[in-house]
């Protein structure tokens, strides 16, 4: 994973990121603004059901969402994180 940060302040952070393919647990203290630009990803919260994000798709991850995000195809995104 790799991460470039191009903005930020004490109430929000943005910027780009892009991982290989793999699985990791999430654990979310902010909400989160997501523009996949290329990839593929499951996500899969603690207590619901997968869903599919791919290039393209815009989406929000929620403060204190928990979950596992399975990285199926290589992934650069951008996002928006509201600290406060």
């Amino acid at each position: 994973m790799k991460t470039w940060i191009e903005y930020a302040t004490d109430e929000a952070l943005c910027g780009s990121w892009e991982a290989t393919p793999g699985t990791f647990h999430a654990t979310y203290t902010s909400f989160e603004f997501v523009h996949l630009i290329k990839g593929k990803i499951v996500i899969t919260p603690d207590d619901g059901e997968a869903f599919t994000v791919k290039a393209g798709d815009s989406f929000v991850v929620e403060k204190d969402f928990a979950g596992t995000w399975k990285i199926e195809e290589p992934v650069f995104k951008h996002f928006y994180i509201k600290l406060k």
